[in-house]
């Protein structure tokens, strides 16, 4: 009889064992289901530059604008990357906190804000449409004006002494020239990169100086490019970028098949760009877009002169980060591509069986440990009931 009934206790034991063991098998897969499911990175919104005198100092912040679309030139200086949308990454800009260090509020000598700052003008004369069928706003809010890197030009810098009475209809390429009014420089590379020639020719798709320099292309609220709020600040220049590159209607358009923002922030550069938070622009050294395709004078990969066509050009950009990179440190480079079983079966298949066979031996290891563990404690519990149930006996 009794050793039945130590039998009997043995299955008992063995069953809650086997009982916690498949609890923590659980446990694991909705682990690896969760980890399975996860979207890819996010970044907030950017670009790099050299530091110049004045910039990023206290009050260099823009409210979020109430504008819809572009309105009329004005504009600051570095960058060239995108527009539009994108599922992956945030639509709206960066939320800016207002500074209690911001300047005395835009001065209108020619009053234009009695009319353009009026939120209350109707729909009809608040739009107007453009060439490409896109509409413009007419509004211009005050606040985006008190912040802007602009703040201080009047209207007519950029408008004219007779505004209404311009002919020119505004477009991405109207806008340009008249950014290049003053920066001219600016305007040299951009009219000739990858992004400025097609406006030439008519082609309104590529990026304009607002389409990088404002979080929602507004002229009237470009801030400094080394001020934090800026979608030209190191921090935010892969999600400027990504605004029309990680669109896939567009990008599809043109045959780039690539996810280049999500393979960037997958990237070590892309990571440790999201890791840096708030940290000074001095510590912000990890190449983004702009240091390895160039700001304003961004060149199409296929051109020779791209400092990303080749090998050789590969390597001498890389080498401006890296001086001691020889040609083993960009033999293995596959740019933008995502890892498949199209592109690279050995990479995707190699990665997967590994992700499986560290699951499984994770999922032995807790097994393992958890029945180890049952066999042990439930034993050592069950004699001590059995102790205490004698002991009041």
């Amino acid at each position: 009889m009794k050793n039945r009934g130590d039998t009997r206790a043995r299955k008992r034991l063995f069953t809650v064992a086997l009982a916690l063991g498949i609890v923590a098998s659980v446990l694991v897969a909705i682990g690896m289901v969760s980890t399975l499911s996860m979207g890819s990175a996010v970044a907030r919104p950017g670009n790099t530059c050299n530091p110049d005198p004045g910039h990023g100092l206290a009050g260099c912040h823009v409210e979020p604008s109430t504008t819809t679309t572009v309105v009329s030139p004005v504009l600051d200086e570095d960058e060239a990357a995108s527009s539009t949308s994108s599922s992956t990454i945030p639509i709206k800009g960066p939320d800016i906190p207002s500074d209690p260090t911001s300047p005395l509020p835009y001065v209108d000598k020619n009053n234009c804000l009695s009319c353009h700052g009026d939120e209350t003008l109707t729909r009809d004369l608040i739009t107007r449409e453009q060439p490409d069928g896109s509409s413009m706003s007419l509004y211009v809010d005050p606040v985006g004006l008190t912040y802007s890197v602009h703040r201080y030009q009047d209207c007519t810098t950029c408008h004219g002494d007779r505004p209404h009475d311009v002919d020119t209809p505004l477009t991405k390429l109207s806008l340009a020239e008249k950014c290049g009014s003053c920066h001219q420089y600016q305007f040299g590379q951009y009219i000739n990169s990858v992004h400025g020639t097609p406006q030439l020719e008519g082609n309104s798709d590529p990026a304009s100086c607002t389409d990088c320099h404002s979080a929602n292309s507004n002229p009237h609220n470009v801030v400094r490019v080394l001020d934090p709020a800026a979608t030209t600040y190191p921090t935010n220049i892969a999600e400027t970028c990504g605004k029309c590159h990680n669109d896939p209607e567009l990008m599809n358009r043109y045959g780039i098949v690539e996810k280049v923002y999500d393979s960037y922030m997958e990237s070590f550069h892309g990571e440790s760009i999201r890791l840096s938070g708030s940290a000074a622009l001095e510590q912000l050294d990890s190449a983004t877009c702009v240091n390895c395709h160039g700001a304003h004078n961004v060149a199409s990969t296929s051109d020779p002169d791209s400092p990303v066509a080749g090998m050789e050009n590969l390597l001498n950009t890389c080498k401006s980060c890296h001086p001691s990179a020889g040609p083993e440190f960009v033999s293995g480079f596959i740019g933008h591509k995502s890892v498949s079983a199209e592109t690279l079966p050995e990479v995707y298949w190699g990665g997967r069986a590994f992700y499986i066979f560290t699951r499984l031996m994770l999922t032995f290891g807790m097994l393992t440990v958890a029945t180890s563990i049952g066999l042990r404690v439930v034993p050592w519990t069950a004699r001590k009931i059995k102790a205490r149930g004698k002991k009041e006996g």
